[in-house]
């Protein structure tokens, strides 16, 4: 890299000086030349392609990398809780029908307002 950057100064210095020697006539053709060069040269419009993208996702998204992952990793974390109670409720339920329906008392008795009563002295009377 030194030695591109020294090359590069040393061309400058070189032409900088010929500059100099350049006669009025040639410097006014070199800069007509140059002016008509630049007019014909096409001016690249604001497109989005796929270089474009790149350059978007690598100047927007990749500077804010680490609170874009602590976002996903967060809004993962309360989907996966979410389902795990879920899950853990669905088994809940799952074990009040299966001791419902194996006991011997109709479903009817557990919604009658006298047993829920009698159930509640039975239990403060143990």
């Amino acid at each position: 890299m030194n030695t591109e950057r020294e090359t590069a100064y040393k061309v400058r210095h070189y032409l900088n000086l010929v500059a100099d020697e350049v006669g009025r006539n040639t410097a006014d053709r070199l800069f007509e030349a140059r002016q008509n060069a630049l007019a014909h040269q096409q001016v690249v419009g604001a497109r989005m392609g796929l270089a474009g993208v790149g350059h978007v996702f690598a100047d927007q998204i990749l500077p804010h990398g680490r609170a874009l992952v602590a976002i996903v990793g967060l809004v993962i974390g309360v989907i996966v809780v979410s389902i795990w109670n879920d899950i853990q409720k669905a088994g809940e339920l799952v074990e009040i029908d299966s001791a419902l329906l194996a006991d011997d008392l109709p479903i009817n008795a557990y919604l009658d307002k006298g047993f829920q009563a009698w159930l509640s002295e039975r239990s403060s009377q143990d």
